[in-house]
């Protein structure tokens, strides 16, 4: 696989050169690697993450909410 990393390639070099990692192929893996932890990979945990969200208090949204944050979020975008 090739990957091209652009300006993070000067950034990948430095954490060789530093001795945080042996190879550039290390820092890369160890980036996915903590994306790929951040993710839920199935819908049951994601369902779980909302179950436990909504019990913390958390409403579900109606349409008039899901439209508000739509406006707002078109908002943000144009400025």
């Amino acid at each position: 696989m090739n990957v091209s990393l652009g300006k993070l390639s000067a950034w990948v070099k430095d954490q060789v050169k530093n001795g945080d990692y042996e190879t550039d192929s290390e820092v890369v893996r160890e980036a996915v690697r903590r994306m790929k932890e951040k993710q839920p990979e199935e819908p049951e945990a994601l369902q779980r993450l909302m179950d436990q969200a909504e019990i913390s208090g958390f409403k579900r949204l109606t349409t008039t909410d899901w439209k508000s944050l739509r406006r707002l979020a078109k908002s943000g975008l144009t400025k």
